[in-house]
């Protein structure tokens, strides 16, 4: 079975000088990286050399940072592109007055999940607001993975460019998580710093999931890999956060944090398999 990585950002214009645009420059100086446009072939070729299947996500945020959308169609016309390499998940603005009707259509462009940002989408993800988002996204039987903790963006930053990080504490996600437990909910990062609570609600709930993107695994906190390990391995995700990490990397790392075999099989492959329902095509996306 491939890997399936989870947080696949576009490396392309579209996301990096347009959705991004002035916040790019701190998500550089937090990563320590110099993030360049590069062809989707290549993405592909590399995903492909890896044996991995990886979930592009779109980016929705115009009406809180008035930069433009990577939009749904384009992520929707990559994964036709790419038959079997690529998953995609669109993304819509919470403040547009269309927005629910926007999340029912993402299946329509074989879209498998809704991504959300609630620190750059600028909404607290308990409202009423959000529910009425979660609700859609539940009658279009999406996976939801949404952004929790810090973030790289604004980091570094007089008040972090505006950026609101307690938006994204993912104890504010329980409402939605109860309120529709048909509907997977990826806490992406493991909310850190409140990880904690990341950790309780997946104990709490099974239908909370939790994504190890945007880390170097090997400082991810004790108590995330102690539940990876054990008893939370069914509800973690491998995932990377391309382009500010390299998935090759990122999966020599992996291997060094010694897990169980069971529980590494089921952390790089075998959950997201059964979330996205790949059962059935070799582990990968059917379109």
């Amino acid at each position: 079975m491939p890997t399936i990585d989870m947080h696949v950002h576009l490396p392309v214009p579209e996301w990096l000088e347009g959705a991004l645009g002035p916040y790019l420059a701190s998500a550089e100086r937090y990563f320590r990286k110099r993030v360049t446009a590069r062809p989707m072939e290549d993405l592909a070729a590399e995903y492909e050399k890896l044996d991995m299947v990886g979930v592009l996500l779109a980016w929705d945020a115009e009406t809180f940072t008035g930069c433009p959308p990577l939009s749904n169609e384009l992520v929707a016309g990559l994964i036709k592109r790419f038959p079997g390499r690529f998953v995609g998940f669109g993304s819509v603005d919470p403040h547009r007055p269309d927005a629910a009707l926007r999340v029912r259509r993402l299946p329509d462009l074989g879209l498998l999940g809704l991504k959300l940002h609630p620190t750059m989408q600028g909404f607290d993800p308990s409202s009423d607001l959000a529910m009425r988002i979660f609700e859609a996204a539940a009658d279009a039987r999406l996976t939801v993975i949404t952004h929790t903790g810090t973030s790289g963006l604004g980091a570094g930053c007089p008040g972090g460019q505006g950026l609101r990080i307690d938006l994204a504490r993912p104890i504010l996600l329980d409402r939605a998580a109860a309120t529709f437990p048909e509907v997977p909910i990826v806490l992406a990062h493991a909310g850190w710093p409140w990880h904690l609570e990341a950790l309780a609600m997946a104990l709490h709930k099974s239908n909370i999931y939790i994504d190890i993107s945007g880390w170097r695994y090997r400082y991810l906190p004790p108590e995330v890999l102690r539940d990876m390990k054990g008893r939370l391995s069914g509800q973690f995700l491998f995932g990377t956060d391309v382009p500010m990490f390299s998935p090759a990397d990122l999966l020599e790392e992996f291997a060094t944090l010694e897990l169980p075999g069971e529980a590494a099989a089921k952390i790089l492959s075998g959950n997201a398999t059964r979330l996205l329902g790949l059962e059935g095509s070799g582990g990968h996306a059917k379109h």
